[in-house]
């Protein structure tokens, strides 16, 4: 029996994407830093309810405003130990969101790959996507998917989105997923003709709960989870779109449409 819990914060940062985890041992982890001042302050907010003086870990996914937008507030409000992210490689667009990670994190970064571990006391912490590749290994639960068959394809998103870090939490059977913006192809690499990550237990939805650049149905009924955590807000403008879109389970019957 465990005196603590593993306990996951989502912070509304309006669209964006933050993720605060606390383990049993009291250390954290913050995936993504949301778009701006406001949403550092949120999750320093979120920090302080949680009871941390400082943050142990940050991972940032990518070099987007809505996932990176929020770090240079938030190192002036809690101190962060250690900063893990993808490589340099990046367009120019998006330049100021890298420099502003290369300046927080100078002397405390590292840079992973796919298949890499976050050091997290008590928690296993699996970088499963990093610079456009995907974890090549099968993990347990995972193995053929009888989904591929007549599984539709789409076309790859911008680089940014491909080459993000996207993690895997696990703590004894719980089994947490977060993929972030990860496009509907790469999902497919995950999930065809091999199910390479197995059930998931709770399932942080790609790209914002849209389903026009994420959501392959042969990666979500691949993974089958148990609960789905959507963090798409209306001022975000993705999953407006008035339509329909139906999935089938595991075994290929029909399940319930969802509005988007």
């Amino acid at each position: 029996a465990q005196s603590r819990t593993l306990d996951i914060y989502w912070i509304d940062v309006e669209g964006g994407a933050s993720t605060l985890f606390v383990t049993p041992s009291g250390e954290s982890l913050l995936f993504d830093t949301g778009w701006n001042e406001r949403d550092a302050k949120r999750i320093h907010a979120a920090a302080q309810h949680a009871g941390l003086k400082k943050i142990d870990a940050l991972v940032l996914s990518h070099y987007h405003a809505d996932h990176a937008g929020g770090l240079n507030a938030l190192t002036k409000l809690i101190p962060i130990d250690r900063y893990y992210g993808r490589n340099d490689e990046i367009e120019p667009v998006n330049q100021q969101w890298l420099d502003s990670f290369k300046t927080a994190s100078a002397g405390k970064r590292s840079i992973v790959k796919a298949g890499d571990s976050v050091p997290l006391k008590g928690v296993q912490v699996t970088v499963v996507a990093a610079d456009g590749k995907l974890l090549a290994k099968t993990l347990p639960g995972g193995g053929p998917n009888a989904l591929c068959a007549d599984a539709a394809h789409m076309p790859p998103a911008g680089p940014e989105n491909q080459n993000m870090v996207g993690l895997m939490l696990t703590y004894g059977k719980f089994k947490f997923l977060a993929p972030i913006d990860l496009d509907w192809e790469k999902e497919m690499e995950f999930a065809c003709p091999t199910n390479r990550l197995g059930k998931i237990t709770l399932y942080q939805a790609g790209r914002h709960g849209s389903f026009d650049g994420a959501g392959a149905p042969a990666f979500l009924g691949a993974i089958s989870p148990q609960v789905v955590v959507v963090n798409n807000g209306p001022r975000k403008g993705l999953g407006q779109v008035d339509a329909k879109a139906v999935f089938r389970g595991p075994d290929g019957g029909r399940m319930a449409p969802f509005e988007r």
